[in-house]
């Protein structure tokens, strides 16, 4: 389930990548650039960080994200009046 997730994320920021940079204007005054590099930088930043997720991911441990049973004596409330 995670890494078809993170394949997905991966596919989704390729694609706003592509669709994104013929209108990023690289040319002009100082704010127009200046936001253009950062945008592509942080697409290039999500799409390692996914990529890098898929290809390095350590696989999640069930049974350690299982809850274990808490007897009832430990499970009451307790409410306190003053």
């Amino acid at each position: 389930m995670r890494k078809n997730r993170l394949l997905l994320c991966f596919l989704l920021g390729i694609a706003i990548l592509f669709y994104g940079v013929p209108y990023l204007n690289f040319q002009g005054d100082l704010k127009s650039v200046l936001f253009s590099v950062a945008w592509l930088l942080f697409a290039l930043i999500v799409i390692s960080g996914n990529m890098i997720a898929l290809l390095y991911g350590k696989r999640v441990n069930r049974s350690a994200t299982i809850r274990h049973n808490i007897p009832a004596k430990k499970k009451q409330k307790i409410r306190q009046y003053s």
